[in-house]
């Protein structure tokens, strides 16, 4: 069944821990939708709503309107869930996201290798299509990011999961992580299991630096699929009209291949791309890749993200944003949480935030009976 990840803030007698929380989006409340508002915050989009009829609390509250928040409230309302956005400026676009002008780390599906070994490079269709010596498998694989972000790293040890265990692009649950869940595990293959109690976040004995492997290859064989269903549209299998509407569709950068002769013309279309369209994604190689494997919109690329997605979640009916809403502290539940954690019976669940309003300057409390996210960045905003 379809699940929605969102983080969960603890408080023990030790201090703060966090804990990660999976729930079914089925068992949610109700997709009821009214235009009153709850108390707190000043509305930015007054023709979007999140709130239950009579219940301003049935809701997911989001801190952040960036990528992050906006992805997390975009999934959370197509399966019902009404969401409040909270943002720090005064415009829904005033955050870190817009000004990321890098790309985002996708996939290249035409740069394959030769029979004889060699990269078959993307200089011209000939070196593409591997010349007389044919066309052997992908050059870009989640493995090779993996070794990418490894290399990055200054982690120089072995990747722990072999070649011939390899993964393709999948959703990476416990049953492949390479820590000690692993030994609970029937499916895992020996080679992949870990000694009882280690951890996979390795400590590099030359550089000392600690990486984990488990999050490179969930980013790796994951990250291909969410950018497609997030980002992309049909023409590049994309899915992201059918989720979120043709706004959420991102115009990144395209490239028209180069033509060849009318008799290698299927060949290079069967190699280049599926479909009949003559463009594809722009797709550069930046810094510690070894594929050119990054989609971007000229050197803009998080503005144009930014806009794109704010604009999906504006336009959608179970959400709102709550403009110059600085968040000052949690509100956690004074009668305890369920005891899932070290800290037993003691432990309480956030339940909401306590929120700024600065054109009124006024303090006020929003609850959220479905979760608080956490997307708000290194600046807390």
């Amino acid at each position: 069944s379809t699940t929605i990840h969102h983080m969960i803030q603890r408080s023990s007698g030790s201090g703060i821990r966090w804990s990660s929380y999976v729930g079914d989006v089925r068992c949610f409340g109700s997709t009821t939708t009214t235009s009153g508002s709850s108390s707190g915050g000043r509305r930015s989009n007054s023709s979007s709503t999140a709130t239950a009829a009579g219940a301003p609390h049935e809701r997911l509250l989001i801190l952040g309107s960036g990528v992050a928040g906006c992805a997390t409230a975009l999934t959370a309302a197509r399966h019902g869930i009404p969401v409040t956005i909270l943002h720090a400026g005064s415009s829904r676009n005033d955050c870190n996201s817009y000004w990321a002008q890098g790309g985002v780390i996708y996939r290249n599906y035409r740069l394959r290798e030769t029979d004889n070994g060699g990269n078959g490079g993307t200089s011209n269709i000939s070196s593409a299509l591997g010349g007389e010596e044919g066309i052997k498998g992908l050059v870009d694989t989640p493995r090779s990011l993996v070794n990418d972000i490894r290399i990055a790293s200054g982690y120089t040890g072995p990747l722990q999961r072999e070649e011939s265990e390899s993964l393709e692009e999948c959703v990476y649950s416990s049953q492949y992580h390479l820590d000690n869940n692993n030994n609970n595990n029937p499916t895992a293959t020996t080679t992949t299991r870990r000694p009882q109690g280690s951890n996979n976040s390795q400590t590099c004995p030359t550089s000392n630096v600690r990486w984990s492997e488990d999050a490179s290859w969930k980013l790796a064989c994951e990250g291909p699929t969410r950018i497609r269903q997030l980002l992309l549209g049909p023409k590049d299998a994309g899915t992201a009209h059918e989720h979120y509407g043709p706004h959420a569709i991102v115009p990144f950068d395209r490239q028209v291949l180069p033509t060849g002769s009318e008799d290698d013309d299927d060949d290079i279309r069967s190699v280049y791309k599926d479909g009949s369209e003559d463009d594809v994604l722009s797709l550069c190689l930046e810094a510690s890749h070894s594929a050119a494997r990054i989609i971007h919109y000229a050197d803009c690329t998080g503005k144009v993200i930014t806009e794109r997605i704010t604009d999906a979640a504006s336009k959608h009916p179970l959400i709102e944003f709550r403009g110059d809403c600085v968040v000052t502290d949690l509100i956690f539940d004074e009668d305890g949480g369920s005891g899932s954690g070290s800290g037993g019976s003691n432990d309480k669940m956030v339940i909401g935030a306590k929120v700024l309003d600065k054109q009124r300057n006024e303090q006020s409390n929003m609850y959220a009976t479905h979760g608080v996210v956490l997307a708000s960045g290194g600046l807390g905003g």
